[in-house]
């Protein structure tokens, strides 16, 4: 249905991951029925949420395309893992692939809808293909594209089969009602294959394949291998008995007891496993990723604005499921990298353009504030200039100014000789002056018309004394 590509998802601030993007094969994707299963498939593994089932990201329908993005494990799925050993795989190890398989199936058989409801989540394709097993030892599940779930859109058509025939329970082959013990009996030849080292059903001819499965019977993995012990054997049987009330009820009891039966290897030891199987292989695969990084970083100048708009007009994401049970879509902003893509390089031009005016922004805001500090120093440090005392200029006598000439009366005119105010002299040059008696002031000439009538006898008004001094005459006044 699909084919599954490196991409990185690229953040607005220069965040960037890698993921994996699974994209629906064209003749797939202009089908209705294959685009609800499709989106049903990331629906149903949204709300599964555990470590051993990988995640899913996001949904994104483009241009008539349809993509799903997905957690990147680093790792190989457990089918390559087993056709490249060369040696049986070892107990511990098998026992810790399947316990965390076996403990994400629960998580699935247990998620809810939003309001709680269970959904009833049966997987329905268990098998080495959808086992994920990571350089860090840890394992998962993964492409819920054909689960079956309570509340799924997309149904199965009468007739319609769907999964891996050699990994089928019998009540699935015969279109009978399922449950999650579908997926703990395919769980269970997982493990007798792993345990034997060879394939349980799978046979050249297709319908061997479902006789085998409805009619066969099963060995127990002790026929092929000594080491596996007797407990370990009904183990196996027990998950694989064709009366499904004879299996384990739950895909965690199955995990309890397995763990119980032989000790699973712990997580340095598993990845240790895997890089020894399949070095070169993650090495391969690890350059191309470097390569797909590298490629998604080139800031090459694109129409940025038209190409965004036109992504985000094409791009919608998976929302919500209406009152009648339809898939809503919503649209999103553009946030796909696909290595190799206009895409992406669009995306990462964008976002790179933004550090840089970011950038010029810091640059001049920091500018501004050196040059503030460097002027508020500036006025605090300079030297302050006091100013100097006055000097005291040498003080000179006090003299009055030479009195100025008398004018002559003109005819018919009379001078009069009145006191005028003198200049006074300093407060620090003016002599004592006597207690009672102040000082004459300098007569000031001014010039007044004649009276019209004058006594004959006050020409001159006064009289001379016999000590010389003037007597002025009354009348005259």
């Amino acid at each position: 249905m699909a084919s599954v590509y490196f991409g990185r998802l690229v953040g607005a601030v220069g965040f960037s991951r890698s993921v994996a993007i699974k994209q629906l094969h064209p003749q797939f994707a202009r089908s209705p029925e294959f685009v609800a299963q499709f989106l049903d498939e990331a629906q149903l593994t949204a709300r599964i949420r555990h470590p051993n089932v990988v995640s899913v990201l996001d949904v994104v329908a483009r241009e008539g395309e349809l993509f799903v993005i997905m957690e990147f494990v680093e790792g190989e799925p457990l089918s390559r893992l087993v056709r490249f050993a060369r040696d049986p795989i070892p107990l511990g190890i098998a026992s810790a692939i399947l316990v965390q398989v076996l403990l994400g199936l629960h998580a699935a058989h247990e998620a809810t809808t939003e309001n709680g409801e269970p959904l009833e989540i049966v997987h329905r394709d268990v098998s080495p293909q959808n086992m994920l097993v990571g350089i860090d030892g840890t394992s998962h599940i993964l492409d819920f594209g054909v689960a079956k779930a309570a509340s799924r859109v997309h149904t199965t058509e009468n007739g319609q089969i769907k999964g891996k025939l050699s990994y089928m329970a019998p009540e699935q082959l015969r279109g009978a009602d399922i449950d999650r013990r579908v997926d703990v009996f395919a769980a269970g030849i997982v493990l007798w294959e792993l345990l034997a080292g060879q394939r349980l059903f799978a046979r050249s001819d297709p319908g061997a394949t479902v006789t085998a499965v409805l009619t066969g019977q099963i060995p127990p993995p002790s026929r092929f291998r000594p080491e596996v012990s007797a407990a370990l054997d009904a183990l196996v049987l027990k998950a694989l008995a064709p009366a499904v009330g004879d299996r384990f009820a739950t895909a965690r009891d199955m995990a309890v007891a397995l763990e119980n039966c032989i000790a699973p290897a712990s997580s340095l030891k598993v990845g240790a496993w895997v890089e020894s199987v399949a070095g070169d292989s993650l090495k391969e695969r690890a350059q191309r990723l470097r390569e797909a990084e590298e490629s998604t970083g080139v800031n090459t100048v694109f129409d940025v604005e038209g190409l965004q708009k036109r992504l985000a007009d094409a791009q919608l994401s998976f929302s919500s499921r209406d009152s009648d049970g339809r898939i809503s879509l919503a649209a999103r902003e553009p946030r796909l990298a696909i290595a190799g893509e206009t895409a992406t390089q669009t995306v990462a031009h964008s976002n790179w353009v933004r550090r840089e005016r970011r950038s010029r922004w810091f640059a001049v805001s920091a500018a501004l504030s050196v040059l503030f500090v460097a002027l508020a120093l500036l006025l605090v440090l300079r030297p302050r200039h006091e100013p100097a005392p006055a000097r005291e200029l040498p003080s000179a006598p006090f003299r009055a100014p030479p009195p100025a000439p008398t004018p002559a009366p003109e005819p018919g005119q009379q001078l009069i000789v009145e006191p005028a105010d003198l200049p006074q002299e300093p407060p620090a040059q003016r002599a004592p002056a006597p207690s009672a008696v102040s000082a004459p002031s300098a007569p000031r000439m001014t010039r007044r018309a004649p009276k019209s009538r004058t006594p004959a006898n006050c020409v001159p008004p006064y009289v001379l004394d016999a000590q010389g001094h003037k007597r002025f005459k009354p009348e005259c006044f």
